[in-house]
């Protein structure tokens, strides 16, 4: 009975117990699900899908059919690209509970590949070996299609990707499988050229930004670090400072344009270093310079010219030399100036003879006919009726707002034909005296009267005034100066200050104090005086491409005249001719143990040039005398010497017969000039 007992109790246990383990297995209701993307829900075909001792794949759609699978398994999941998982069946609600004809169970895989390609920012095309990395061990480089693939990422991460010569990119990306990335180029590389001989420009200094590199020995240069849009500026020594903005750019190739001229000028005979020099730079011939240098008792000849344009003239003034004249553009700047040496040969004309064409001719044929080749024109009157008036219509402010200048001459027509004729044009200016249209004008700038209350005058005849400007008004000054570059503008080659010296008439007892200028002053005072008149009217004229000659009294090329302020040593620095009027019949009786000097043409002039040569030494300015073509009837009847051909004929020879000597000037108050004692044209 007992036993019997025991069954029937034992009985229902192993019912239950096999339920249950039907349950568990369920051999009869499959186990289907879909796998999809856990980014874009879309399906994962060929997915692998393991759960116990079975493995399959999904299909297209991403769906599986497991046929039997027990509760207590985990499911595993894994495909290319995705990260793998499992799916721990006894945790699933609708497993508990399978109905039949299946159970679903979805899934779904996190990618965790990234792909893409990485291109130049700039041309679009791909970058091979640029490095993309999301940490030390997730990188990988691009392909030669720009391509990259990195495996293993995060839900979300920092992308980082770099390349030579790239600016670096840096990406937080989020639930993403790709992404394509353009890269920048920070570099910029090139070469850096001579816009005139094409060669390269070595040490040159490029700066963008922060940023900043010098050219090598072959011009060129690199630059790391540009940023996208900014401003290159370039720098390099005897060269005009450049700036370039630049944009989506990585090569810049760069001309530079030389604003430093250096030079060596030599004789072109010779070839030896000329001495003293001044050179100059204009935007074109009509205009006072933009850059300046001069050099003085030079060894070498060699000169440094800065600032100079991109387009217009450098112009080289050397005493004793024609004026040589380079237009700047590519290959017409030579490192050798060779100047050519000039005898200037010229006769005198008033403005009266120049302002009148078919007069002035006439001297122009002579020139043509003989050895002469320059012409002296006054630009102010020298007759007593309009003494000092310009005589062509100046456009200097100065002179206009005073009515001192009068169109009697025609300037551009003259200087048109002396240019065709190739004749060399010297502009004579008076300067503190002989101008009593500036004086009468302003009064208050001249010397003082102190009898007459009036602007201090010489009366050397009945009818004939000459008033005096006072030396030290530097308004007189700035007048004919810059009446003087207004004619180098116009064309002269040349400007010649005459009455450039304090007035020389002494006075007795009585009169002492007659004549009154600003201040009182010592010899040395007077020569400082007129030698910083002169610098300052050198630096403007030479500026304007002329050279600047000065008169002075023939006793000066013997030594200093403290009276009138004259002295050829102080002088000398500040002109390129000395010119002093050594006129053979205005040295006194017994001078040089002549009883009269006049009757000694040769020698008088030897023994000026001489002595004027000993004094200017191996200063800037050379010597040219004004040489006598007229007869000096104001002495006494017995020093009454005729000059004819044969004493202006004496003069000359007495010039070329000197070392040293650059020409002379003949001088006719009437201006009537006896060929004959000319030598025919060359």
């Amino acid at each position: 009975m007992k036993v019997i007992t025991r069954i029937r109790t034992f009985l229902p246990l192993l019912v239950l117990a096999a339920v249950l383990a039907a349950c568990s297995r369920q051999p009869e209701i499959p186990l289907t699900g879909k796998v999809t993307d856990a980014y874009t829900g879309q399906p994962i075909p060929d997915a692998n899908i393991s759960i116990g001792t079975t493995n399959l794949t999904t299909d297209a759609s991403g769906g599986y059919r497991v046929p039997t699978w027990d509760a207590k398994l985990t499911l595993q999941l894994s495909a290319k690209g995705y990260e793998p998982a499992s799916v721990d069946l006894a945790g699933q609600p609708q497993l508990v509970k399978p109905t039949p004809p299946a159970v679903t169970l979805d899934a779904k895989l996190r990618p965790n590949t990234l792909t893409g390609v990485i291109k130049d920012s700039y041309t679009g095309k791909p970058l091979t070996g640029a490095l993309v990395k999301v940490s030390e061990t997730i990188s990988a480089t691009t392909t030669i299609d720009g391509a990259y693939n990195l495996a293993g990422l995060p839900e979300s991460f920092t992308l980082s990707v770099a390349a030579p010569d790239y600016e670096i990119v840096t990406s937080t990306l989020q639930r993403t499988t790709s992404a394509d990335l353009e890269l920048r180029p920070n570099i910029l590389t090139g070469v850096i050229t001579d816009r005139f001989t094409g060669a390269p420009v070595a040490n040159a200094k490029i700066n963008a930004g922060d940023v900043s590199a010098a050219t090598d020995a072959q011009g060129q240069y690199r630059l790391n670090g540009v940023i996208e849009r900014t401003t290159v500026s370039i720098t390099a020594d005897g060269y005009a400072e450049l700036s370039q903005p630049i944009e989506r750019q990585t090569t810049l190739d760069i001309v530079l344009r030389p604003d430093t001229l250096k030079a060596v000028l030599v004789d072109s005979q010779t070839n030896k270093p000329i001495t003293h020099a001044t050179i100059i730079a204009t935007p074109n011939l009509a205009s006072s310079d933009v850059a300046y240098t001069r050099i003085d008792q030079s060894t070498d000849g060699a000169f440094v010219l800065n600032g100079v344009p991109e387009q217009g003239y450098i112009q080289v003034l050397a005493p004793g030399y024609r004026k040589t004249t380079i237009e700047i553009k590519p290959g017409n700047i030579p490192t050798q100036i060779n100047m050519e040496r000039i005898e200037t040969k010229a006769l005198y004309v008033t403005a009266a003879v120049a302002s009148r064409p078919k007069l002035l001719a006439e001297y122009l044929d002579m020139i043509d006919r003989t050895e002469l080749n320059a012409i002296v024109i006054d630009i102010k009157s020298d007759l007593r009726d309009d003494l000092g008036l310009v005589y062509y219509d100046s456009q200097v402010p100065l002179v206009k707002e005073l009515g001192t200048s009068q169109p009697y001459m025609d300037l551009k027509a003259i200087l048109a034909e002396t240019k065709k004729r190739g004749i060399y044009t010297i502009a004579r200016v008076h300067i503190f005296s002989h101008d009593n249209a500036l004086a009468d004008a302003r009064p208050d700038w001249g010397a003082k009267d102190s009898k007459t209350g009036e602007v201090f005058a010489d009366y050397p005849g009945p009818g004939i005034r000459y008033a005096w400007l006072d030396p030290w008004n530097q308004n007189v000054w700035d007048y004919n100066i810059q009446l003087s570059v207004e004619a180098a503008q116009m064309g002269f080659d040349e400007i010649n200050y005459d009455y450039i010296r304090f007035p020389s008439l002494e006075f007795g007892a009585d009169d002492k104090d007659r004549l009154q200028l600003s201040r009182t002053s010592t010899p040395e005072e007077r020569f400082q005086n007129i030698a910083d008149m002169l610098e300052r009217s050198q630096r403007a004229i030479n500026g304007a491409g002329a050279y600047l000659s000065v008169d002075v009294f023939g006793y000066v090329a013997f030594e200093p005249m403290g009276l009138i302020g004259q002295s050829v040593a102080s002088m000398a620095e500040h002109t390129d001719y000395m010119c002093p009027m050594v006129y053979p019949s205005h040295f006194v009786p017994g001078e040089f143990g002549f009883d009269n000097p006049a009757k000694y043409p040769y020698e008088v002039i030897q023994k000026s040039m001489n002595a004027g040569l000993a004094q200017i030494d191996n200063k800037r300015a050379r010597l040219r005398p004004w040489l006598q073509d007229f007869t000096l009837v104001w002495v006494p009847d017995d020093q009454i010497v005729t000059y004819g051909p044969d004493e202006v004929r004496a003069q000359i020879k007495a010039v070329e017969d000197t070392d040293g000597s650059v020409g002379w000037i003949l001088y006719d108050s009437a201006n009537q000039y006896d060929e004959a004692g000319l030598k025919p044209e060359p």
